[in-house]
């Protein structure tokens, strides 16, 4: 697994647990080790970023995922579908990343967390999103 993609990972399992115990997403990275389960700087850095502009910006990425549910609402995700939808429109919207390489990488963490299903599911809504 890349650096990266255990950075996801880990970035949104402290964003589920923000979520859940209602400390902060900087609390739970700490809760959660990020200087021991995440040791190369540059990820870190990198992670910590993302769960920033996730956060300055969730009002706005909720709209912009509300827009590409079609006969489905926000209030039908799963609490882990909406936050790894969050976390990939926030990646190419904020930090630039290529959307080819968000989707798989989304794909991939809703397939370990959520099943096949979900990973279609949310291949097919960061396609809407993130493809122009």
């Amino acid at each position: 697994m890349g650096l990266r993609t255990r950075g996801r990972k880990f970035l949104l399992q402290c964003r589920y647990a923000a979520d859940a115990n209602e400390k902060s997403i900087a609390e739970n990275m700490d809760l959660m080790s990020i200087t021991t389960r995440i040791r190369d700087l540059e990820t870190r850095s990198w992670i910590i970023e993302l769960s920033q502009a996730v956060e300055l910006n969730r009002e706005e990425i909720d709209t912009i995922i509300e827009g590409a549910l079609v006969n489905w609402s926000m209030d039908r995700l799963t609490p882990i579908t909406k936050l790894i939808l969050e976390q990939a429109t926030a990646e190419t919207n904020y930090l630039s990343i290529p959307a080819p390489v968000v989707i798989k990488e989304a794909v991939r963490l809703a397939i370990e967390f959520e099943g096949h299903k979900t990973g279609s599911f949310v291949n097919g809504v960061l396609d809407k999103i993130l493809i122009k």
